[in-house]
């Protein structure tokens, strides 16, 4: 959780993809000294340009940004690990004598910055890799079968990772 108090105001804004939150925040740089704290769940993973409407090369050099192309595609990068970073670029931000704006979409990003999350378990990155080494000689299709409460379920490689981290879980 940040430490957001009654003096550290923050402006946000948030709503749905193509609303205009960047142009927002874009013009009121122009009138005020902010920074860009993105708070979009796509946005955060170096690569992911196309459709998420991450902001141009010449977006980026007008107004400084923090939250953009910070993870690879395949790590994990959770509501409560932005929280925490952002919880330090604010206070970077702040010492460079600027206010953060915290522009994008994905709720339960903000809300992590003021709620409380569940603490999240440390991933074991031994067993994780012994249990991806499984699904890949099981088959992702014979280990859904299996391990599927209601049944045989069609699945893509898309969710190969997500099933490695329930599959970790089940297993503690």
């Amino acid at each position: 959780m940040t430490d957001v108090s009654a003096d550290a105001d923050v402006r946000v804004i948030c709503g749905p993809t193509a609303a205009g939150k960047s142009a927002v925040a874009l013009w009121l740089a122009e009138r005020e000294p902010t920074t860009i704290v993105s708070a979009d769940s796509r946005q955060v993973y170096r690569g992911f340009d196309i459709g998420t409407a991450k902001p141009t090369p010449a977006e980026r050099a007008c107004v400084p940004h923090f939250g953009l192309d910070i993870a690879e595609p395949d790590t994990r990068y959770s509501a409560a690990a932005w929280a925490a970073d952002a919880e330090r670029w604010m206070r970077d931000v702040r010492s460079m004598g600027r206010e953060p704006v915290i522009v994008g979409g994905t709720g339960f990003y903000i809300r992590a910055l003021t709620t409380p999350l569940f603490v999240e378990p440390e991933l074991d990155p031994v067993k994780r890799r012994a249990i991806a080494a499984h699904l890949r000689t099981l088959g992702l299709a014979a280990w859904v079968r299996g391990s599927s409460p209601v049944g045989p379920v069609v699945i893509g490689a898309a969710v190969a990772q997500p099933l490695t981290r329930a599959a970790s879980e089940r297993r503690r």
